[in-house]
């Protein structure tokens, strides 16, 4: 069977490949909502951000869960075994967890873990026999209705969790599972503890580079704050010039990884006359999941009235995909966690992996095998462009996504 080969044409970053385009999204009065974007296309979905209360982790090996930022987390000091009896009094006195903005692999049932302990992933411990991760955590969540209920995690196997949740008084118990085949494409299903349904809300995972929406931040150290901003999706990077006036900005450095490079203080509010400032000399560039580099602006944003965003964007820099069958070739797993095997139907000669910008980052030309294994543990995480050259001269390009 012959496999999807690409070729690719690397431009300079710095170059305009397309014009200025100006543009805006909207996140209604009091921040309601949240708009999933692609920095190619547009917005994406532009969907009700308050209409659940827990978001799972679909990915093959994640257990983050995330809270709403609506909501309120404490963990309950006691162990599981008081499920039935568990008493919240002195509850302000309790740890409260958020989200982390920075990762979206750390959510706030995440966050109580031992970092001493590999095996605490917070809600529960990883157990390397069995492979399960089994609940040793309860929470108490306020919900946006002020009502109290409490949750245990029970279980995390065979790609399936399973928890239950109730009120104060046991008067409610529910006992649900979320499978993770049934979601494989986005990056969160979500869940309402109000009404008991999962909620399938997010765009699929591959549709969207960043999200503008309302979340905590850590503004000052233990001091979480409700903040309006946008985050990049996972295999998104973004790089931050500052201090340069924005038609003089280019991309001179690495990309970074995490979630909030963009974040929300490109804005500041002004108590003199009510309104926002935007930041002066000040750019972001953002690397598509495509491959894309985009520099990015904010130009405006109305606060809590209506919750709209304005920017501009332009492409600069492209890597145009076109698909040829010209060899038989097979990358795999793709993403790349540890190891990359590269599998063609002729000899191979020479690998070489660059960088989104034409860097070149590994060479190897010592090959006359038709398959190789790559240790890519030293790269970064990131996108990368694969050639491969065989022993009769051809050549084939592919995209490659490295992860941990």
């Amino acid at each position: 069977m012959k496999k999807n080969i690409f070729t690719i044409g690397l431009v300079i970053l710095g170059t305009s490949l397309n014009a200025q385009v100006t543009d805006s999204v909207a996140l209604g009065a009091g921040y309601a909502n949240e708009s999933y974007y692609n920095m190619a296309d547009g917005e994406v979905a532009n969907v009700i951000n308050n209409n659940w209360d827990l978001a799972f982790d679909m990915s093959n090996f994640g257990a983050t869960i995330r809270v709403n930022r609506l909501d309120e987390v404490y963990l309950y000091p006691g162990g599981i075994a008081d499920w039935e009896t568990l008493d919240t009094a002195g509850i302000a006195d309790w740890t409260r967890y958020y989200n982390s903005d920075a990762s979206w692999s750390l959510g706030a049932l995440n966050a109580p873990a031992n970092p001493d302990e590999d095996v605490d992933l917070g809600w529960g411990e990883y157990n390397t026999t069995t492979h399960y991760t089994e609940g040793t955590r309860i929470f108490v969540i306020k919900l946006q209705s002020d009502d109290y209920k409490k949750l245990l995690v029970e279980e995390l196997g065979a790609g399936k969790y399973t928890f239950k949740f109730d009120y104060l008084d046991n008067s409610d118990l529910t006992t649900d599972e979320i499978t993770k085949a049934d979601f494989d494409v986005q990056n969160f299903i979500h869940y309402s503890l109000e009404t008991k349904t999962t909620i399938s809300r997010e765009p699929n995972a591959s549709d969207w580079d960043i999200v503008f929406t309302n979340y905590h931040s850590e503004v000052a150290p233990g001091y979480y704050y409700g903040v309006t901003g946008a985050l990049a999706n996972n295999w998104v990077e973004v790089q931050e010039v500052n201090d340069v006036p924005s038609e003089d900005a280019i991309f001179e450095g690495p990309f970074d990884t995490e979630a909030n490079i963009i974040g929300y203080d490109w804005k500041s509010f002004n108590l003199d006359t009510y309104t926002y400032d935007i930041a002066d000399s000040l750019t972001y560039f953002v690397l598509a999941q495509s491959g894309d580099v985009w520099k990015l602006i904010f130009t405006g944003f109305n606060g809590s009235s209506d919750g709209k965003i304005y920017f501009t964007k332009e492409m600069v820099s492209a890597a145009g995909i076109e698909e040829t069958n010209s060899i038989e070739i097979s990358t795999y797993p793709n993403p790349a966690i540890n190891t990359l095997n590269v599998s063609t139907a002729e000899p191979l000669k020479r690998i070489n992996l660059y960088s989104t910008n034409g860097q070149l980052v590994f060479s190897n030309s010592n090959i006359s095998d038709s398959l190789i294994q790559l240790d890519v543990t030293e790269f970064e995480n990131g996108l990368y462009i694969l050639e491969a050259v065989t022993t009769e001269g051809t050549s084939t390009i592919q995209k490659i996504l490295i992860a941990d």
